[in-house]
């Protein structure tokens, strides 16, 4: 097969085709492919997701934000707070019209950012954190969320230190961990649970009858029967244990 060494006219068209998908193979923006905005467009474009907030046009402010986002990261970086802020409204804004964004790495990464450049306990990351968290819970995600609620525990603990709010929280690990078969950490889950109920509400409370019954349960669970018989003694409540320990025929 001869190549054309002359540069006609048919031969020049295909020249330019073939140099256009190499560049575009070796990641060369081709003609037509969307330009970096300005910074004066970007600010702009900020301007009227502002707006948009305001007038709660939830759908637009998605709209303007994700062809925002990318611009965001090439003008500044991922790091960069106005690009963390962008993912911010996105997030926000889905969660206004009550549904989850479809984009996952979008949500983790509006927590992982905030945490790592923002500080674990900023405004920006508490949100991005609870929507990170409800999204895995949502999704049945529980092991991922345990780390997430642990994080939000230990953070509530050096804060406000409010001890219904933190049996409050307890009782959600105690569903995860029981959710994710960790018997020996919804155990200890449980305890906490037993102890701040005793605290705030009182040995007579339905919160910390009902502890004691799960714990019970949880000792059943584990074959820890002396715990379960200690436990069972000690409260003076009639439990009963539904794993029975294994007896030889």
């Amino acid at each position: 097969m001869k190549f054309c060494f002359r540069i006609n006219h048919s031969c020049s068209r295909y020249l330019s085709a073939l140099i256009i998908l190499v560049l575009c193979a070796q990641g060369f923006p081709a003609q037509g492919e969307s330009k970096v905005w300005s910074e004066r467009k970007f600010d702009r474009t900020i301007l009227s997701i502002d707006k948009d907030i305001r007038r709660k046009r939830w759908e637009k402010v998605i709209e303007r934000s994700q062809q925002a986002l990318p611009q965001c990261h090439a003008l500044y970086s991922e790091q960069a707070t106005s690009c963390i802020l962008i993912l911010k409204k996105i997030n926000q804004s889905y969660e206004k019209i009550r549904v989850f964004n479809p984009d996952k790495a979008q949500i983790e990464g509006a927590y992982r950012l905030s945490s790592d450049v923002l500080g674990r306990a900023h405004s920006t990351t508490k949100s991005a954190r609870d929507y990170y968290y409800k999204y895995l819970i949502f999704n049945e995600h529980y092991a991922e969320a345990i780390p997430l609620l642990m994080e939000i525990i230990n953070l509530e603990k050096n804060a406000a230190n409010d001890a219904y709010q933190l049996m409050e929280r307890y009782k959600q690990l105690y569903a995860l961990e029981g959710l994710t078969e960790n018997w020996p950490a919804e155990e200890a889950a449980l305890t906490k649970v037993m102890s701040l109920a005793q605290q705030v509400l009182g040995r007579e409370s339905e919160d910390f009858k009902a502890a004691v019954e799960a714990l019970a349960y949880n000792y059943c669970t584990q074959k820890k029967y002396y715990e379960y018989f200690e436990l069972i003694r000690k409260q003076q409540q009639e439990i009963a244990c539904f794993s029975a320990p294994n007896t030889s025929p």
